[in-house]
């Protein structure tokens, strides 16, 4: 798998958690309580004023406790000494935030301009074949114009695969059921020769391909490898040119879901894979010979953030 991830930046991680800094805060103001009383023989009004100052600072560590850190993030803490009120970032304590606003339809394609927008684009090629197979597609074909072709055979006890992808880049602002649903035309041919008339099999699929690692990396994972089969041939007889062709997409069940949370990063591919295989030779100096191509483009994939 060729990783593109140039221009691709880990920006909007919370820098510090704000747990630690309550959890901080708290223990200097109960090191502050420890402290011994003011001598009130030294200085009556200042022993008055410290019980006050101690006081306020035991409802202060109080609401601290009681205060849900789960959502909030390099925030400001405000409060006034009327009624223990606590603000945070111009709400008010245990007021529900209302979360920003965030598109969730989202539509990748084709970098054809080299932008690199990686909210936008592909930013991935994926190429990987067996020594009898063939990825057509250059990096940048794939990466710049959708652009899908690979091409594999196989000759008497012989098997091959090819597979071409092209991947985008998601990481999700909140928890959520993620829907993939790409659309892919496509072309295939295939050829079933020699001189023995033997089985031979050859298979054309188009997936969706999908893997996530944790914001700071490590902890990779395949969530989900969902594939429809748009050609499929297994024949002992003899054709030359056995062609077809259409296009691909949701209600030919090329799609998908997945469950993305916002502490992992997700890398989808839409792939196009050919196998072939051929049956061992029955009689000496004979063979079968199996061929399968497969050409496709991928123009977009749309993302749909299905649940918060």
């Amino acid at each position: 798998m060729d990783d593109r991830t140039d221009g691709i930046h880990e920006a909007g991680e919370p820098v510090a958690d704000v747990g630690d800094d309550l959890a901080a805060l708290r223990e200097v103001i109960g090191a502050r309580l420890a402290r011994p009383a003011h001598d009130a023989s030294a200085d009556p009004e200042g022993d008055e004023l410290a019980g006050r100052a101690r006081t306020e600072m035991e409802h202060f560590r109080r609401d601290l406790e009681a205060f849900d850190v789960q959502h909030v993030h390099g925030n400001v803490f405000q409060r006034f000494s009327d009624a223990s009120r606590l603000t945070v970032a111009g709400l008010h304590w245990l007021d529900r935030a209302a979360p920003q606003p965030r598109p969730r339809l989202h539509v990748y394609g084709p970098d054809r301009d080299d932008v690199r927008d990686a909210d936008r684009y592909y930013r991935y090629a994926w190429r990987d074949h067996h020594v009898w197979g063939r990825v057509s597609s250059t990096e940048q074909e794939i990466v710049r114009q959708g652009r899908l072709s690979v091409w594999a055979n196989a000759y008497s006890e012989q098997s091959s695969y090819a597979l071409a992808g092209a991947g985008l880049f998601f990481r999700p602002a909140r928890d959520t059921m993620l829907s993939i649903r790409p659309y892919v035309q496509w072309t295939s041919y295939a050829s079933f020769t020699g001189t023995e008339r033997t089985p031979a099999s050859a298979v054309a699929q188009l997936g969706i391909f999908v893997q996530s690692r944790a914001a700071g990396g490590g902890l990779h994972h395949v969530d989900r490898d969902h594939a429809v089969t748009v050609y499929a041939q297994t024949t002992q007889g003899y054709s030359v040119g056995d062609s077809a062709g259409g296009a691909a997409t949701v209600g030919d069940g090329l799609a998908t879901e997945v469950l993305a949370v916002r502490q992992r990063r997700y890398s989808i591919f839409v792939y196009a894979l050919v196998e072939t295989s051929a049956a061992p030779r029955r009689a000496r100096n004979e063979t079968r010979y199996v061929m399968l191509e497969l050409d496709a483009t991928v123009p977009f994939v749309v993302l749909e953030e299905t649940s918060p």
